[in-house]
């Protein structure tokens, strides 16, 4: 609990201080009390919460690819654009993935569901239109083609 607590106050101080856009004295005694406060509300809400949440192995990895491919996405996304604006059209289209839900009431699966939702709507060139309980699938928006997905557990 000590160093989950520690390590989202100095995550939320990093964030804080790159999106002030410049580090001072100022900033850092602002960004120390403000992140403070955050960091007792994420504590309380952890505690208080009627659903929780856990994150299983292999999920900074997964977020990690959904990362590093947000570059070559965004360069895909933007020719697409490009093209349609130009020569008329639409690129867009609507489709279904399977996305295998699992239990509703695990707080793992709960986890694994919102960071699936939240990796693949993180791309420039797609993103989750619904992932409705009880179906084991996705409707996904994209731009272009699309393949199949890797893993019906993730979506990204």
């Amino acid at each position: 609990m000590i160093l989950r607590t520690g390590a989202v106050w100095l995550g939320l101080l990093a964030l804080y201080l790159l999106l002030a856009g410049q580090v001072g004295w100022h900033e850092v005694a602002t960004g120390a009390v403000v992140t403070g406060l955050m960091t007792a509300w994420t504590v309380r809400i952890r505690m208080l919460a009627a659903r929780h949440f856990a994150y299983p192995p292999g999920t900074m990895r997964r977020g990690g690819a959904a990362l590093a491919g947000l570059v070559p996405a965004t360069a895909r996304t933007g020719r697409l654009l490009l093209r349609a604006g130009f020569a008329g059209g639409h690129p867009g289209h609507a489709h279904r993935r399977a996305f295998l839900r699992g239990r509703e009431d695990h707080p793992a699966e709960a986890g694994r569901r919102a960071c699936a939702v939240l990796l693949a709507s993180l791309s420039p060139d797609s993103f989750v239109l619904r992932a409705d309980p009880g179906r084991d699938e996705a409707l996904i928006h994209a731009l272009g083609r699309t393949g199949p997905g890797s893993d019906p557990r993730w979506l990204a």
